[in-house]
């Protein structure tokens, strides 16, 4: 065992400060695996309503019912059982992801990769062959973090056990330099150690350092992704993968383009392009925003916020720093200026939800609420920020809770209607508008997707049972009350399971780029904080 001071002379910690991934579900709503929220304080005799309707591509080692409501049920309870298991000597005695998701269209523009979607308009990811073997994974698109890692073999938490892990002795190629790793999220910790890897995405090859977790909170069960490509500039101990791009010298340009899709739309063509931008994903001019200090130098994706109105009123908000993470599935506020913006809104009732402030709105709101960025105005239109709980009854999908220093986050529910490009070389962001949506599918197929047979991760073929009516959540114990944002604060600390399997506890907000000293367990801010990773050499 190491003494105290080499545990400080060999101890790396920094905090990213940035938003990340980080499990949220409002009240009175239910997940994409029928993991409900608790009641909301203004209609506690209403329990929360399960989602309808969604755009699946079914991955089983026995091929379900499909087709509504019933066979999504007993998709989730097959998830939640396990499904049926092989015998202990069969090839397929191995965890498999099997999590129903929006399987997209196969790209034609060069190193770009098709996104996929748990929801409806819930979480993104991409799949990357990882090892010798070329083992497909789901990861996350997080641009609110630089933390890279994958489930591991060795992992028996529960979540893990419902996704798939890599197994390192499966792999000709793995290496690993035995650092250990932590990292805390909101309701729960990762822990494990960084290695690296062949790895395979948007047709390109490369070596991948990344955290191979041992152990994960049980917030991960109700999530399709098996880990996190962390897209964020800033410093992290278990992989930057825009570094890794950048050593690697396979683009011209340190730049992504993204596009997400709205699953109501009727067909995922949702794309990532990397080195450049694909031009048939949107129309007319990108317009740029450049990244000022000192959040250039810490290496997140933030840009000035100009301005927020509702059908041409302006709203009393100070021009402030809007954060864009692909990573959190809303949009975050502090609480007075999202009052100040609601108001405008007729019929926008406040309530308080667990020490966030929610928003209750006419289920008929026609209007858009209106972003400026750099002069120029985006609208989200109400399918996208105005979520239904039930038959009568919508809610707002903007939150009130103050991220940092009066910032605003944009999730996906403003990002799927830009066409974004990352620009990692100019620090700089950028926003075009989106072509319409391509006419509805007629037809209904099913396709595999999730374990080793899916991957190719070609096809288009998503299934559209019904329109995404009600707003996708991430499953959460409703006795857990979470910090919202899905924006996990990610902290880590030195490398050890044992102690990092409570929930974390302390609260800190901190400024961005803030160090920590090597005594500091750990931190937490509103809504995800990136990664504190400690690193035991």
């Amino acid at each position: 065992m190491r003494g105290v001071a080499a545990l400080l002379l060999q101890l790396t910690l920094w905090v990213a400060t940035v938003h990340a991934f980080f499990p949220f579900i409002p009240d009175g709503f239910c997940g994409p695996d029928n993991e409900c929220g608790g009641p909301s304080k203004r209609n506690n005799e209403e329990p929360a309503q399960p989602l309808q309707g969604i755009t699946v591509e079914l991955y089983h080692k026995h091929r379900l019912p499909h087709g509504g409501p019933s066979a999504d049920a007993t998709a989730r309870r097959t998830r939640k059982s396990g499904g049926l298991q092989p015998s202990p000597t069969s090839e397929l005695d191995k965890r498999k992801n099997e999590y129903s998701v929006s399987t997209p269209k196969t790209p034609t523009a060069s190193k770009s990769a098709g996104v996929y979607q748990y929801g409806p308009d819930f979480s993104y990811f991409v799949k990357v062959l990882v090892g010798s073997a070329q083992q497909p994974f789901y990861m996350l698109l997080d641009t609110g973090a630089s933390n890279t890692w994958l489930m591991g073999s060795h992992c028996t938490s529960d979540a893990c056990k419902m996704h798939s892990t890599f197994d390192p002795s499966t792999s000709k190629t793995w290496q690993t330099n035995n650092n250990e790793f932590l990292i805390r999220y909101g309701t729960g910790n990762l822990t494990g150690h960084v290695g690296h890897d062949k790895a395979s995405l948007a047709g390109m090859d490369f070596d991948l350092l990344f955290g191979l977790a041992n152990y994960t909170a049980d917030d991960f069960k109700h999530y399709a992704f098996d880990g996190i490509l962390g897209l964020g500039m800033g410093s992290t101990a278990t992989g930057n993968f825009i570094e890794m791009l950048r050593a690697s010298k396979l683009l011209d340009s340190l730049v992504f383009g993204l596009s997400l899709n709205r699953d109501s739309d009727g067909t995922n063509d949702g794309q990532i392009t990397f080195g450049g931008v694909d031009k048939a994903k949107y129309t007319g001019d990108i317009s740029y925003n450049n990244i000022p200090s000192p959040q250039k130098e810490d290496g997140v994706w933030a840009i000035p916020l100009e301005g927020l109105s509702v059908n041409g009123k302006k709203a009393d908000v100070k021009p402030t720093l809007g954060y864009m993470d692909a990573g959190t599935s809303f949009i975050f506020a502090p609480p007075n200026e999202l009052a100040a913006l609601l108001k405008l809104v007729p019929g926008a009732k406040a309530y308080d939800s667990n020490g966030y402030m929610a928003y209750d709105v006419p289920c008929d709101t026609q209007v858009a609420i209106s972003v400026t960025f750099a002069g120029v105005t985006y609208n989200i239109p109400p399918q996208d920020w105005v979520g239904r709980t039930n038959d009568t009854n919508c809610v707002s999908r903007l939150y009130g809770y103050g991220v940092n220093n009066n910032t605003w986050l944009f999730g996906d529910a403003f990002l799927k209607n830009v066409y974004t490009v990352f620009d990692a070389d100019k620090r700089r962001i950028g926003f075009a508008a989106k072509p319409p949506p391509p006419p509805k599918p007629t037809t209904t197929t099913t396709s595999g997707a999730g374990g080793a047979a899916a991957a190719g991760g070609s096809g288009g073929s998503a299934t559209t049972l019904a329109p995404a009516s009600l707003t996708s959540l991430a499953g959460q114990d409703s006795s857990h009350p979470i910090m919202p944002g899905f924006s996990s604060q990610e902290t880590s600390g030195p490398g050890n399971a044992q102690t990092a399997t409570g929930p974390a506890t302390a609260h800190t907000t901190v400024s961005w780029g803030t160090r920590l000293g090597a005594s500091s367990p750990y931190l937490f801010a509103p809504c995800i904080v990136a990664a504190a990773v400690a690193v035991l050499g």
